[in-house]
């Protein structure tokens, strides 16, 4: 039997439409159930706390999903039960460091234990991390923690003078149509939230025009989606000399780097608001208008930065970001260790906000496939094909010429060969099918001299 997806990729573009819209009007209504507006209205009270506001803030609602926690997920009533620590026990945020980290590993290893006992797993949200350096997570949210983090993305569009029902037009790695169509059109309007989201899988010579074209048409106020592939169309709208001018441009999933940042700013005549954040809902740092630092929400977690030992780093010292999550009563993350590397600032921003600032963050390289017919597709748009395959310990893409990828994996218990035929069937998709694509089985993937996973290495010289 087809997945959904399939069967979408392989409707006429009017049946996919309905599909679309379908499934955004299922969204919105997650996105925006009968809290969003208390919500939105609580965290706009909370936004100019001052630092004694946010500590006493953040100590209470740690205090109750500690307790909750202790209560009704397994996996913390055992673990801190083996070692004599009680919820009751932490008198300050000082205190949490008493706490043991977590890691991905934990939840890997007992992925049932992290769930509430208090939630039927039915009724949850299911997402996954991106699986890029091993097996995606699963991870479920309660309605709550979907509607919360909905608002605090609309506190970042409002920073950047974007008001819910503007236009946008989105850049990221859902599949829109399918990868293979060789004619416009190649987006879809999403009539719940007023966004044109484009195909990341057709960034080409032969295509570009139309999508710039339609854009152009669509005149929307902001842009949102990964820097690498806004870059692209916004060389292309460089090169081919057509002006969208918008507002501000809001991106995520991936470093933001320098050079993409000049020339978005150039194509669009506008400001670019990073985000950084993650699956796992224990971190959601925007940047402010004024000076455009890394702003920590508070509301959503409490975050803390920790050297390779554990100990908890002063503001200024680097280490692991370490979150622990103030909203998902589901599936609560307590002192969840990324693998992320930030330090937290001695500074405050002269906008006025005193949210903690987090510097710059060092996360895996990004680069860039470029098939055959000379689209360029960004590592984040590539992410997908791997998220159903949990037999997958470790993974790495490396394009070696125009014609030829080979995927790396590190394989885990029960992966089979129909692991291997979904993997480059799924692929092909995106790629192309006159790619040559091969998986080859490994024991391990090394890192960089520098310590670095790049999950994506590319060898072929972007066409622009």
């Amino acid at each position: 039997m087809l997945s959904l997806d399939e069967l979408y990729k392989r409707s006429p573009y009017a049946i996919q439409h309905i599909g679309f819209n379908l499934y955004a009007g299922i969204l919105h209504h997650k996105r925006y159930g009968t809290n969003f507006k208390k919500i939105k209205s609580h965290i706009d009270s909370t936004e100019h706390y001052s630092s004694d506001e946010i500590k006493e803030y953040q100590y209470q609602k740690l205090m109750k999903i500690l307790l909750h926690s202790y209560e009704s997920v397994p996996f913390y009533r055992r673990k801190y039960s083996e070692i004599g620590i009680h919820p009751e026990d932490i008198k300050s945020l000082e205190d949490m460091e008493n706490i043991p980290l977590i890691t991905k590993e934990d939840i890997k290893k007992y992925p049932n234990e992290f769930i509430s006992e208090r939630f039927k797993k039915s009724s949850l949200v299911h997402g996954h991390t991106s699986g890029t350096t091993g097996a995606p997570l699963n991870l479920y949210w309660d309605e709550h923690t979907s509607v919360f983090n909905n608002a605090l993305d609309w506190r970042q569009k409002s920073w950047g003078g974007i008001t819910i029902g503007d236009k946008i037009a989105v850049f990221l790695g859902r599949t829109i149509v399918s990868p293979s169509k060789k004619s416009p059109p190649f987006w879809q309007l999403d009539r719940f939230h007023n966004m044109m989201w484009f195909s990341s899988f057709h960034l080409s010579d032969d295509h570009i025009d139309s999508i710039l074209n339609t854009m152009k048409e669509f005149s929307p106020k902001a842009i949102e989606g990964y820097p690498s592939t806004i870059s692209i169309i916004a060389k292309y709208a460089l090169i081919r000399k057509i002006k969208i001018k918008v507002q501000s441009v809001f991106t995520s999933s991936e470093p933001l780097l320098d050079n993409q940042k000049s020339v978005i700013e150039e194509a669009f005549s506008c400001e670019v608001f990073d985000f950084y954040g993650m699956a796992e809902r224990v971190v959601f740092a925007t940047q402010c208008a004024k000076e455009h630092n890394y702003h920590l929400n508070f509301e959503l977690a409490y975050n803390e930065i920790v050297s390779s030992d554990g100990n908890v780093m002063k503001p200024g010292e680097r280490g692991y970001v370490v979150g622990t999550s103030l909203t998902n009563y589901a599936m609560p993350l307590i002192r969840y260790r990324t693998n992320d590397i930030s330090s937290i600032s001695e500074e405050k921003c002269s906008c006025g906000i005193e949210m903690d600032i987090l510097d710059s963050v060092a996360t895996k390289e990004e680069d860039i496939i470029v098939t055959k017919d000379g689209k360029m597709i960004s590592s984040s748009a590539l992410t997908h094909p791997f998220k159903p395959i949990t037999t997958i310990v470790k993974s790495q893409v490396v394009q070696t010429s125009l014609e030829n990828i080979t995927i790396k994996v590190v394989c885990g218990e029960g992966f089979s060969n129909s692991d291997i035929s979904n993997l480059v069937r799924s692929f092909k998709d995106r790629v192309g099918h006159d790619m040559n694509v091969e998986v080859v089985v490994v024991e391990d993937i090394p890192r960089t001299e520098n310590g670095k996973f790049r999950w994506l290495i590319s060898k072929v010289k972007l066409p622009i």
